[in-house]
């Protein structure tokens, strides 16, 4: 059967046909681009950063003392503070002195009862003796008298000594700094009970100021006793050295770590040194030419190999750049490579970064507006 088709049917399928080439046109047309990935950026610190060993450490006071009450008691106060400087004579902390004015008193009296004593016994060891010339008494009991009198002395002077040594106890009742310096640990509360010689605080005396630091047992401890040249670093502040002097290395290693702890004077401390500052002890220290300092979230690694990303070109991409790390701060890394001080450097972000790929540079220092 034959069918025919009106103008309404095709133009119909012609508009049917308009459409699918359309949709297929649409279909052959590459995606739009991504926009640029927003990246925090830093400019590397140039340094003339130290190559060499180095061991790390902690700054710590060359006297370090854990001071203690001399009696025992109830502690009723505690004026110190960790990190609070104070000086020669400072109350650190309080003994309640019930106790020890109450054994004052008791010796007191133990004292004025002793007095009595020597007095009577002296009296009539004097009246013996006028009865001996009259021929009233025996020798043997003027002996007798003379020596309860001596003795009744002696006992005297024994609770003399006791009431000493009671006074003294109860003036140790206040815990006193012997010397100007910094409180650095407290071990203990007000209200605790303590026993004589018990461990109240940690005390760190001004003067000298050294790095504690562990050496592995061998030939490093050779090279550190043999060392010309000894730098001190401090984390917070790699680029500022000062010289190091060794003052002590323990004999023998530790027999679980097998190392040997090493104290190294700091020559010529500042205000910069404080106590419980990481530092860095660098045996053998020589420059090193083209380091810099970077944040640490700023380092990564591919394929083994530290690595940091530089926004480059025009428009902006991700480069990757190897590197080689020279040390590990708290924050930062010192490290060397092809870097410029002008360079732009990913400081965020690094692990979601491919090679190439569109950045857009942000500068976190500028003021954000409301």
């Amino acid at each position: 059967m034959h069918r025919s088709f009106g103008p309404h049917t095709a133009a119909g399928l012609s508009l049917a046909f308009t459409l699918i080439l359309s949709l297929s046109a649409c279909g052959d047309k590459e995606a739009p681009p991504a926009p640029p990935r927003p990246v925090a950026v830093v400019k590397p610190a140039a340094l003339d950063a130290l190559a060499g060993e180095a061991y790390p450490g902690t700054v710590r006071a060359r006297v370090e003392s854990a001071l203690s009450f001399r009696v025992a008691g109830k502690i009723i106060e505690r004026r110190a503070e960790i990190g609070m400087h104070v000086d020669k004579g400072a109350v650190l902390a309080v003994l309640d002195p019930v106790d020890a004015r109450l054994n004052v008193e008791a010796s007191n009296a133990a004292v004025k009862a002793a007095e009595a004593e020597a007095r009577l016994t002296k009296s009539e060891y004097k009246r013996h003796e006028d009865l001996l010339a009259k021929g009233f008494v025996s020798q043997s009991l003027v002996d007798l008298r003379r020596n309860e009198a001596e003795a009744a002395q002696a006992r005297l002077d024994q609770a003399k000594s006791q009431l000493a040594v009671i006074r003294n106890q109860a003036g140790y009742t206040s815990l006193v700094a012997d010397a100007p310096g910094t409180v650095t640990e407290l071990l203990s509360e007000v209200g605790q009970n303590v026993a004589a010689g018990q461990a109240v605080l940690n005390f760190a005396r001004d003067g000298e100021r050294e790095v504690r630091i562990t050496v592995p047992e061998g030939g490093a401890v050779a090279a550190l006793r043999n060392s010309a040249t000894l730098t001190v670093t401090l984390w917070s502040l790699p680029d500022k050295r000062y010289q190091g002097r060794i003052r002590e290395v323990s004999a023998s290693a530790d027999p679980q770590l097998r190392t040997h702890e090493a104290r190294i004077t700091i020559v010529d401390p500042d205000d910069d040194i404080r106590l419980g500052t990481t530092a860095s002890v660098i045996v053998g220290a020589s420059a090193v030419a083209g380091s810099f300092r970077l944040p640490l979230t700023a380092v990564t690694e591919i394929n083994g190999k530290p690595t940091i990303w530089r926004a480059q070109g025009e428009p902006l991409t991700a480069q990757p750049v190897n590197v080689d790390v020279l040390q590990f701060l708290e924050r930062d890394a010192i490290v060397r490579g092809p870097l410029k001080p002008d360079d732009q450097v990913i400081s965020a972000g690094v692990h979601l970064l491919l090679p190439g790929m569109a950045v857009k540079a942000i500068d976190r220092s500028a003021p954000v507006g409301l």
